[in-house]
């Protein structure tokens, strides 16, 4: 069952007379239980895609064409008091940076126990006690004693966890989590993504990961979607991805993974700079950086095509026309 599906969203950012597409056309779907990842360099769209979903997309942006349809229903229909109840409830997020999320001046255990009440409209007694119960489910140890202790009590990767309590308190049936572990150290990273891969499984839900780190994808996704400059480049599972990656940006954001056994003094990277978004080629969003770019590439943007069974990609090199 699909528990999220995406239609040609386009999310557009209007500044000083000029039309920024952020998000251009995205077409994706996440099935019940399942990790689906989006990732690409910084400024591809990710981030504005998953504030899109959550309906936080505030002027000078505008979601300007599309559906995100939750459960069959097309949030976008939604008012934004009807999407007040669909946060933190049926749909959570999980946030990169926690001390920018986490209210300084409020203890921990009252952050949690908050989404309940507002949410669930839980006695504050009911509250505190399902909130321990949710912080020693994602490692927090002594959880009834620590919940009055306040944000900066706690570890970069404790204050993470709290973030995960929080967004699964409720038991919601969609997580979004963005780069959730890009500020902490490569052995909690593990720790936080084993967490997050245990409570997907463990409760049914479904989760939109968004990072750029391939090595993230590889622990944690079952399928992968790829974005440049507000496109989808391409789509499949993980293990095709890695096995076969057919689009020349992917190929090069693999070649750039540093490799143990890889005796090149130099490491490899993707020549030239992201095109300014107010200046998308005409074609191919990757044609001014791609080592394989034709004439075709440069006149005329390929759409995104079915190459093999769950396996899309937006490349001219694949067209059997």
């Amino acid at each position: 069952m699909r528990r999220l599906q995406i239609k040609e969203l386009k999310t557009y950012f209007h500044i000083d007379g000029e039309i920024i597409p952020a998000v251009d056309g995205v077409s994706f779907h996440i099935d019940r239980g399942e990790i689906l990842a989006i990732v690409g360099e910084s400024g591809s769209g990710k981030s504005i895609t998953a504030l899109s979903i959550m309906g936080l997309i505030k002027s000078p942006g505008k979601i300007e064409g599309g559906e995100i349809l939750f459960n069959d229903t097309n949030l976008l229909d939604y008012k934004e008091k009807q999407m007040r109840q669909i946060r933190g409830n049926k749909i959570s997020m999980v946030y990169q940076e926690p001390m920018s999320s986490l209210n300084p001046m409020i203890r921990i255990g009252d952050q949690v126990a908050e989404v309940l009440i507002i949410h669930k409209k839980m006695s504050k007694a009911e509250a505190k006690k399902q909130a321990i119960e949710v912080m020693e489910a994602v490692g927090i140890q002594d959880a009834g004693r620590r919940y009055n202790d306040y944000p900066a009590q706690f570890s970069g990767g404790m204050r993470q966890r709290i973030m995960i309590a929080m967004a699964i308190v409720c038991h919601p049936e969609l997580i979004i989590a963005d780069e959730p572990t890009t500020a902490l150290d490569v052995t909690i990273q593990a720790e936080i993504l084993e967490l997050l891969k245990g409570l997907i499984k463990q409760n049914s839900m479904s989760m939109l990961l968004i990072t750029h780190d391939l090595g993230v994808v590889a622990e944690t996704a079952d399928r992968v979607c790829v974005m440049y400059c507000g496109k989808i480049m391409e789509e499949s599972s993980k293990a095709g991805l890695f096995k076969n990656p057919l689009n020349p940006y992917t190929q090069g954001l693999i070649q750039c993974i540093p490799r143990i056994d890889d005796k090149a003094e130099v490491l490899y990277t993707i020549g030239g700079n992201v095109p300014h978004p107010t200046d998308f080629p005409k074609g191919c969003r990757f044609s001014t950086r791609c080592p394989k770019v034709m004439e075709k590439c440069i006149a005329e943007l390929p759409p995104l095509m079915a190459v093999e069974e769950n396996h899309s990609v937006r490349c001219w090199l694949y067209d059997k026309e």
